[in-house]
């Protein structure tokens, strides 16, 4: 795939980035849903192909027959999220940019719920509803929740999910960036974390909608939220300074203990299996990062 110069910003334009890595079963799916929204401004859609293995190169090819605005980019110099976040936001032509993932939907008048609510914010995210698209064995290990307001899981600043996120292309700029030293878990978060600090103040598209899928099965989903619990001792590492307040002692040993009271559920359905092994997971990640940071955030 050809990789498009960037260039300075087109007015009116806006640049969907689609990190995409092994997509081939889903990302067709997303594509559908974006060439049917009914934005009536001009946009385009990069998707950055993060060294993929299958044969998403062939679906993008594919549709880049159907869909003109779509402009494939290869990145598989480096693996990570906010690598081909970045790839993407580089070459992005539009002044406005809106981040999906290649596994999720987005929902009829996402794009055009996104852009009316950047109009007057410099940053902004949407809602992620999570029961059309996952099973009840992933749904016990995430469940849903009201998805009314931004994500506020450390009691510090709010912040969207990277699947569903938007902001001014001048505002990634000026703030050099997704870090991508943040590979796996809380990369979302430390953006939109330096945003809010650099004084940018986060809108909420409650109508901007994205159907987010989870990970499928209980080991899948464990691995995940091992990585997501390693990352926040860093998190907390790196905004102690600003007022991201240290974990509860007390909730972890609550925790710990739970998971041992509840061990039985390893040989239960499938659902209570889910629910424990995404506990375990969490929590052993955020002893590991704890000791891999020097900071306890347990």
């Amino acid at each position: 795939m050809a990789e498009p110069a960037g260039g300075p910003p087109r007015a009116g334009l806006v640049s969907v980035v689609i990190p995409a890595r092994n997509a081939e079963a889903t990302i067709a799916v997303q594509l559908d849903a974006l060439y049917r929204q009914t934005y009536p401004g001009p946009w385009e859609a990069v998707v950055v192909d993060n060294g993929s293995s299958d044969g998403t190169r062939a679906v993008l090819r594919s549709w880049q027959r159907r869909m003109p605005q779509l402009r494939p980019v290869s990145a598989p110099e480096a693996s990570g999220a906010n690598h081909a976040r970045n790839i993407g936001c580089r070459l992005a032509s539009g002044e406005l940019v809106l981040c999906c993932d290649a596994d999720d939907i987005v929902a009829p008048g996402w794009m055009a719920a996104m852009v009316e609510t950047l109009r007057t914010s410099p940053a902004a995210g949407g809602a992620l509803e999570r029961r059309s698209l996952n099973g009840t064995v992933a749904l016990a290990a995430r469940p849903p929740k009201e998805s009314d307001s931004l994500l506020d899981t450390f009691g510090f600043l709010p912040y969207p999910a990277g699947a569903n996120c938007g902001f001014h292309k001048e505002l990634w700029r000026r703030l050099g960036g997704f870090d991508e030293s943040y590979r796996y878990g809380s990369d979302d978060v430390e953006f939109f974390w330096r945003a809010q600090l650099a004084g940018y103040e986060l809108g909420f598209s409650p109508h901007a909608v994205v159907h987010y899928r989870l990970r499928d099965g209980p080991l899948a989903i464990a691995r995940q939220l091992y990585c997501y619990g390693r990352s926040h001792p860093r998190l907390y590492r790196d905004f102690r300074a600003y007022g991201m307040p240290r974990s509860r002692i007390g909730e972890a040993v609550r925790a710990w203990w739970r998971l041992l009271v509840h061990a039985g559920d390893l040989a239960a359905t499938p659902e209570r299996r889910s629910a424990w092994l995404a506990g375990l997971a969490l929590r052993a990640g955020r002893v590991a990062g704890s000791v891999r940071h020097r900071r306890p955030y347990l």
